[in-house]
């Protein structure tokens, strides 16, 4: 019984991973608010608008704002959030236009900013609408398992046999080592973020304090992305009570900025009051644009080999689909 074991274990993986991005999908975001609004973890701020863009016209046009306003620590910063402008007509999405916004805090290391129009609700027809989609997504994997258990210890010796000539297993293995790897390999050239350094950008971004830094020096770290260089800075600077602190982090150049480089004498970084010695490029920080695409390209190709995964499973269990 030891291969189908292992592709019934493989399976269930795949079938919890995705309950559990769908449950968090469905739940998290207007949940979590207005949880936190009762437990004062919310901070009410206003922004100015810099730059407005349409992503889908409408009646109702999804907008994305590029936002300026002041972080927990009383620092400007720079954010994109996006917005359903249920009211077009009062053109209240405007550049150079001030509007109040809020921090979730509780959101850490997520992106805490939202639009605030008021006390956050949840609405009922959303709450049956995310019921009613995990429910059927629990409903069939609950048949799917059901079937293909019942089918199974009917007939062990024959499933495992077919289970054992299947690619099945073999696809599973490669499909979990394959994703670790590339997950690891991405992380660590810095186009995926972990948690533990989202968390730590999420505190430099809304805690931290800007400063100029001095440039010591630079030194390509062999990495390029979409061939351009990524590039290390070591950098020093001073923070509030005149103490100096060191630094050092990585960031991409276009090939044309590659020559100017060694008269870059200074860059503006972000570092926490509470301790210096942690800091980054601000630019590393506001720009993040970049790795929540790869994040969501890394997801998106993960679900096709999932649903490939789970077909060629069902393909075997009952016999093309019948």
């Amino acid at each position: 019984m030891a291969y189908t074991l292992i592709t019934l274990s493989l399976i269930g993986l795949v079938l919890l991973f995705w309950l559990y991005r769908l449950m968090k999908g469905c739940f998290c975001r207007s949940f979590c608010i207005w949880k936190n609004q009762k437990d004062g973890s919310v901070f009410y701020k206003e922004a100015t608008i810099l730059s407005v863009s349409t992503i889908k016209a409408g009646k109702r046009p999804l907008l994305e704002l590029m936002i300026l306003f002041d972080n927990l620590a009383g620092c400007p910063i720079h954010r994109k959030i996006r917005v359903w402008d249920s009211k077009p007509q009062l053109e209240r999405f405007q550049v150079d236009k001030a509007i109040p916004i809020a921090l979730n805090v509780a959101k850490r290391p997520k992106g805490p900013v939202f639009l605030s129009l008021g006390e956050c609700r949840v609405s009922f027809a959303y709450v049956v609408f995310c019921c009613s989609i995990v429910i059927l997504y629990v409903v069939g994997c609950y048949f799917l398992m059901g079937e293909s258990l019942s089918r199974i210890n009917s007939a062990p010796e024959k499933y495992e046999q077919l289970l054992k000539k299947s690619d099945v297993w073999q696809m599973g293995l490669i499909y979990l080592g394959v994703s670790t790897f590339l997950h690891f390999l991405l992380n660590r050239v810095g186009l995926l973020v972990d948690g533990r350094t989202r968390a730590k950008n999420w505190d430099l971004l809304y805690m931290g304090k800007r400063a100029s830094a001095v440039v010591g020096k630079h030194w390509e770290t062999g990495t390029v992305v979409n061939n351009n260089p990524i590039v290390g800075f070591n950098y020093t600077f001073k923070d509030k009570t005149g103490r100096v602190f060191g630094g050092s982090d990585k960031k991409t150049v276009e090939k044309k900025e590659m020559v100017a480089l060694s008269e870059v004498e200074s860059l503006d970084i972000m570092y926490l009051p509470k301790d210096p010695t942690v800091s980054r490029l601000t630019e590393n920080l506001e720009n993040d644009s970049f790795s929540k695409f790869t994040d969501f390209v890394f997801l998106f190709v993960m679900f096709i080999f999932s649903v490939i995964l789970v077909g060629a499973f069902c393909y075997n269990i009952f016999g093309a689909w019948s």
